[in-house]
Formats: C-alpha cells, sequence, structure tokens
C-alpha cells in the first residue's frame, strides 16, 4: 500500500473510533451509497461515519474524499476537514469539483487563515461558472477575510467560553435569553434529539429520514459547577413546533416567544410568569406590527414601549433590515426603518438594545464582519438624531463563522451569545463573554429609546424647502439618459441620499404605437434604464419602484378635429421620476409637467397623480421574467407592469380603486378570464404595503380593514 494511502488510512481508523457508527459495520458498497444518501440530505454526522467506513476498505476515492472534508466541516471538526480537502486539492489541483475549493476556502476562512483563504476562494471562482450558487457568497467572503485580517481584539473581554455540554449538545443551541430578575438563570432554545414532537418535515409531519428536531424553550441555572440544564419550559408551552424565547417584559413577569411551524412563519405570544415557572394553558397571541407570517422576526422588547426587530419588508435597504415601533396612544405605530446608517443591503439581525437607550448591538453578515454573521455596535447620537456607524466588537466574541443572539446581562459583567465557530458540539452552542469591568451602557435603571422619541425641534417652525423637477422626454431608447435627462437623475438621486426615508418612483409613459401589450412591456425596459443608473448614483435597489403605464395617462389628445395630432406621440413619451413615502415628504416635491396648449391637453397626468396619492388598490394578475402575451388582459383598465431593480420580475396589474371590495370586484373577473393566481395589492403614494404594513395604518386608512381580512 502506498504511503499516503496508509497515512489516510489511518487517519480514518481514528476518526471512525472518535465517532463510532450508530450502526453495525455495512458493506463497503451500503457504506458508500448510505453515506452519500445521508451527505445528500445533510445528515453529517451519518456521512462522515459512512462515508470513513467505506474509506477504511477502498482508500483514495477523491470523491469520497471530498465528501468527507465537508461532513467534517459541517461537523465543525476543522482540522480534520483541511486535511482531507487539502489532500485532494494537492493530488488532483485541475479537480474540476467547484465545492472541493469553496470549502477548503471556508475551513481556512474558518480557522482564521485569511490568506489561504482568499487563495481558496479565488481558485473556487475560476472553475466555479458565472451561475454558482455559491459565487457571490464566495466573492463576500475574499472581502470578509480582508476585514478578518485587520479585526482586532476586544480589550474589555476578559474570557469568551463554551456553557459546556450539560447546555451544549450536538444540535442546535440558540436565542439565550438572561433573566431580568435572576442573574443566575438563562433560557435559550435548542432544536436536538428528544425535542417534543420528534423529527418533523417542513409540512409538519414525522419523517425520520428528511425530518428536523423543532426548537423547545429551555431553562439553565448557575450552579457552584456551572451552568446546568433545568429542564424544558414544559408541555404547556413546547409543542411540535418551533418554540423561541424572544424576552421579556419590563419587570420580567412575562414571557414574549415564537411559536410556528417553521423559523420564518408563526406568532409571537405572551405569557405570564408565576412561582415556579408556570404557565397558563393558552397563551394569548401578542398583538403588535410585528408579524411573523409576513417574514418579520426576532423582535427585541424594551421597557414595554419599544419594538426592534428584523424584516424584509418593502422599504428597506436590501436583505433584512432593522426596524422599530412604538406604543404611543394606545396604539403600536407604523414601524419604521432605523435607516442606512445601521442598515445596508445585506442583512442585519438579532437586534439588543442596553438600559442606557441609545446603545444598539445587532448581527450582520455584510462585509465588515470576519465571517458570517458578527456582532456590530452603534450608538444613536442626541445632538445629530442619527446613529453612529457600526463598529465590529471584535475578537474574541466575533469569529470567522456566525455569531449572534448577542444579550447583555443585567448586571453589565457578562454577555450571552450562540457561535456555529470551529469546535462547537453541534450547529450552533452558546457562549458566555466575562467583562474585565461593567459596561457603561448597562449601568442604572433602564432608559427611554432616545431614538424613537420625537425630535424636540420637530413642533417648531423651520423653513421647508422645494424641489422642482421636470418630466424626461425621450424619442427611442438611446435617449431615455440624455445630457439633460441625466442632470435631472443627478437632482433626484442626490434628493435621495438626503433623505433616505423616501422612496425613488419612476414612470414611463408610452405613445399609443401598437397593442397594448408591447407598449407595457417596451416602457418597462426604458424604465430599466432610468433604475440602474439611479442604482449607480447610490440609491439601493429596494428604494427604486419602477412602473410602466403604457399610453394609458396621455397629456395631449391623440386626435383633434378628427384627425390624428401629430404632436401628440412627441408629448405623451414622457418619463416622471419622483420621490415618494408612505409617510408626509420632508420637503415640498414637484414635478413639473411638459406645457401642452388648452386646446390639445389630456388630464392623464393628473388622473394618475390622483389615483395614486394616498390610499390605492390594484388587482396584480400575474408575475412574469418575460412578456406576458396573454391579448385577455387587455380588457381590462389601468394597465401596468411593476418591477424593482435585480428581481426579474414583471408584475402586471390592473384597475385603479379607492375602496377595496372594488378591487376585489376585479379580482374575480380577472379569475375568471384565467388569471387564477390574481390578488388585490395596497399602495400608500404608489408604495406597496404588506398586510403587516396594513395593520399598522388602518387607522389613518379604515378600509384596510378589508384588505387586511381579504
Amino acid at each position: 500500500m502506498p504511503r499516503a494511502a496508509r497515512i489516510f488510512t489511518l487517519l480514518f481508523a481514528l476518526a471512525f473510533l472518535c465517532h463510532p457508527a450508530e450502526s453495525a459495520a455495512q458493506s463497503p458498497a451500503d457504506a458508500k451509497r448510505n453515506g452519500e444518501r445521508a451527505f445528500a440530505l445533510g445528515h453529517w454526522q451519518d456521512a462522515q461515519t459512512l462515508l470513513a467506513q467505506y474509506q477504511e476498505s477502498k482508500p483514495g476515492d477523491f470523491g469520497v474524499l471530498t465528501k468527507l472534508g465537508i461532513s467534517l466541516y459541517q461537523l465543525r471538526r476543522g482540522e480534520e476537514a483541511r486535511r482531507f480537502l487539502e489532500y485532494v486539492a494537492s493530488k488532483a489541483p485541475d479537480s474540476k469539483e467547484a465545492e472541493l475549493f469553496y470549502y477548503l476556502a471556508r475551513t481556512r476562512h474558518s480557522l482564521g487563515e485569511w490568506e489561504k483563504a482568499i487563495a481558496g476562494y479565488k481558485s473556487f471562482l475560476r472553475i466555479c461558472g458565472e451561475r454558482h450558487p455559491l459565487r457571490a457568497n464566495a466573492i463576500d467572503n475574499i472581502r470578509r477575510c480582508v476585514a478578518g485580517m485587520q479585526s482586532l481584539q476586544n480589550e474589555q473581554i476578559a474570557l469568551v467560553e463554551s456553557l459546556g455540554d450539560r447546555i451544549n449538545s450536538a444540535g442546535d443551541e440558540f436565542a439565550p435569553i438572561p433573566s431580568l430578575n435572576h442573574s443566575d438563570r438563562l433560557y435559550y432554545a435548542a432544536a436536538r434529539p428528544g425535542s417534543t414532537g420528534g423529527a418533523r418535515n417542513d409540512e409538519g409531519y414525522e419523517d425520520a429520514q428528511r425530518g428536523h428536531w423543532c426548537s423547545d424553550m429551555f431553562a439553565a441555572q448557575l450552579s457552584n459547577s456551572g451552568w446546568e440544564l433545568q429542564g424544558g419550559l414544559g408541555g404547556l408551552l413546547n409543542t411540535s413546533r418551533f418554540e423561541v424565547p424572544l424576552g421579556f417584559n419590563g419587570d420580567g413577569q412575562i414571557l414574549y416567544f415564537f411559536r410556528g411551524f417553521t423559523l420564518y412563519s408563526g406568532e409571537v405570544f405572551a405569557d405570564t410568569a408565576a412561582r415556579k415557572d408556570e404557565y397558563s394553558i393558552n397563551s394569548p397571541a401578542f398583538k403588535s406590527p410585528v408579524q411573523v407570517e409576513e417574514g418579520d422576526c426576532n423582535p427585541f422588547f424594551f421597557n414595554d414601549q419599544t419594538i426592534i426587530f428584523a424584516s424584509r419588508r418593502a422599504g428597506g435597504y436590501g436583505g433584512l433590515d432593522l426596524w422599530w415601533t412604538v406604543w404611543a396612544d394606545s396604539i403600536w405605530t407604523s414601524p419604521a426603518n432605523l435607516g442606512p446608517e445601521v442598515n445596508s443591503a445585506y442583512d442585519e439581525n438579532m437586534p439588543f438594545l442596553a438600559l442606557d437607550g441609545i446603545t444598539l448591538f445587532f448581527s450582520s453578515n455584510r462585509t465588515e464582519s470576519m465571517g458570517g454573521l458578527d456582532v456590530f455596535k452603534t450608538v444613536f447620537d442626541a445632538k445629530k438624531r442619527m446613529w453612529q456607524s457600526p463598529a465590529n466588537i471584535g475578537l474574541p466574541i466575533n469569529s470567522p463563522d456566525d455569531d449572534a443572539y448577542y444579550r447583555l446581562a443585567s448586571d453589565g459583567r457578562s454577555a450571552f451569545f450562540a457561535s456555529d465557530r470551529l469546535g462547537c458540539m453541534g450547529q450552533r452552542d452558546l457562549y458566555i463573554a466575562y467583562f474585565k469591568e461593567v459596561q457603561p451602557e448597562q449601568r442604572g435603571q433602564p432608559q427611554a429609546a432616545l431614538f424613537a422619541q420625537a425630535d424636540p425641534n420637530a413642533g417648531k417652525e423651520q423653513e421647508i424647502g422645494e424641489s422642482v423637477v421636470p418630466t424626461l422626454a425621450y424619442s427611442s431608447d438611446k435617449d431615455v439618459l440624455s445630457t439633460e435627462n441625466q442632470k435631472t437623475v443627478d437632482q433626484i438621486a442626490e434628493l435621495a441620499r438626503k433623505f433616505p426615508q423616501t422612496s425613488v418612483l419612476v414612470t414611463i409613459h408610452t405613445d399609443a404605437s401598437g397593442q397594448p401589450k408591447f407598449d407595457l412591456y417596451n416602457g418597462i425596459k426604458r424604465a430599466e434604464i432610468v433604475g440602474k443608473a439611479l442604482l449607480e448614483r447610490g440609491i439601493p435597489g429596494a428604494k427604486i419602484l419602477m412602473r410602466s403605464v403604457g399610453p394609458n395617462y396621455p397629456i395631449a389628445r391623440e386626435v383633434l378635429d378628427a384627425t390624428p395630432n401629430p404632436a401628440a406621440p412627441g408629448l405623451n413619451r414622457r418619463i416622471d421620476v419622483r420621490l415618494t413615502t408612505i409617510d408626509p415628504l420632508p420637503l415640498k416635491f414637484r414635478v413639473e409637467q411638459t406645457f401642452v396648449s388648452e386646446i390639445m391637453a389630456a388630464p392623464g397626468a393628473q388622473r394618475l397623480d390622483e389615483a395614486t396619492a394616498g390610499l390605492s388598490y390594484k388587482v396584480e394578475a400575474a408575475a412574469t421574467r418575460q412578456i406576458l402575451t396573454n391579448d385577455a388582459l387587455a380588457m381590462f383598465g389601468d394597465l401596468m407592469i411593476e418591477t424593482q431593480p435585480g428581481t426579474g420580475t414583471y408584475r402586471y396589474t390592473a384597475g385603479f380603486y379607492k375602496q377595496h371590495s372594488e378591487a376585489a370586484q376585479l379580482r374575480k373577473e380577472l379569475q375568471s378570464q384565467g388569471f387564477t393566481e390574481a390578488i388585490v395589492i395596497s399602495y400608500i403614494n404608489g408604495i406597496r404595503i404588506s398586510k403587516a404594513e396594513a395593520v399598522a395604518l388602518m387607522k389613518k386608512y379604515p378600509d384596510l380593514a378589508g384588505y387586511v381580512r381579504g
């Protein structure tokens, strides 16, 4: 047997002894077949055990070695994973197996070998192809490696350690919540063997092969020997679904928790804890604008008056953003985005606001992180009324892997968090950070969330600026971005950056040059030209709304005195670019329409403005990635195509109504014409709003009640 084969036979034997198979040894063929099946299902321990059996019997299969290395990486056994993957890469440097080089780079990345990881990611990028699903992640990870090379040790941290094997397991432990009233008590979520309900698939049925363990809620107690599992929170709270503790009310007597069939859809509940942690039989749902079934997640409850949560709702800056709502006048206010100082084009999640009401911690996978999710810190500047630029809190809390759910203890002497860094026992483990000194943001009594309070200058009379922009003229695609038009786009982009709470609404008008379906589609392609220009000027794609209305809203009559009006096509071909927002605009903004003589003027622009202003409804007939060729849609009025940069989806809508009941009737008519997926969409000032947003706006727009129920 060659020396290299002997070395790896010994290596596999050692790995096998450390992690024995749960069942008797299988034949090599069965071990390989079942090991690869376990690998495909993501059952990493079974895959590693079975493929190691095969390798011991039939060493040298590069495909098996690669899967073994990936399985060991997923099991957080970094040094072993690196040895296997480096062996294959050294013996097959011309391999076209993209995952080999990606996971070799990812393993080196997790080990903090920044320069080697960058080289590995570049090797992956050379062979992966433009459409590989991991390509964008690899490019971002190169930037994260650069951030890792510049990462600093947080000198305030005295020690970071795992909570140990009495708390952590081979499963997934996350969402640690320190008790407000007991410094020696901790609540957390764990999805692991033995969880209530057994292993279930995404449909909620028991499935031993493809199922996963749903998380239960547990309590832990600190004793002289360390943290001890006190037990689950009982059958009244833990069910066959996912349960995750979220936090407590101000006096620590009400537990807020999540329950759902997945971690991305469910409800928030509130339950009163009595003595000995006994809870009521039926936990009441917690009513707020935080709508988990619509994609909101990980709410943080502060002082019974403020909720900060993560969401992908419209109006964000990309990925998950942090939003907030406050309790005022016996109602939760409409959620507001924390703004571009905090949010980025990546994910911002798991917020925690310290007792001082101005120091915010959250996790983000932006490229300033050193791996996946890192914990960042920002402080609200009361004088400037804005958040400081978030700073990575550094080592040893952050690592080259995911670090999240950061929570300071009430006394400010320690913090808890979850991480899947190398060396942990399972998917994620719980860790504690001890500080050399009490953290200043956690001293004293809880303060109000200063960022959520009204600006003290808000009621004072102040001069509101006015901006007037012209409509853009075009004759063909080539002059959509003419020199003059670019000046207006520059002006709009500057305003949008100055007022980041606004969105840019781009509306393309065409003349009636052919069939409506072609006019609409040509219009949306022109809108995309303007959208791309706005992106290049620093406007986030989530803040750019594009629509083509075809020839439906002319400003010049097509026919005068029974003859075609030759001036009409040039006047009606125009582009309207404006700022819009759900709340009142922070400045006077006006689009100046092209002058049309009274003799030939048509009221199209005014009619569209009136229809768009405030609350309106349309019916989305279809969502496509190419032109919709179904001519049946042409029989309906107020046709539009809507899209946003980067989505690749064109949403065809019809109708324009101020009452939900009228839109609901049009929906039925569209369904009868074959548009079976037709749905009613609500808008505020041209911005689509979700049902979660509609709930918060019902007080101002009572007609939204029908939309929410529908």
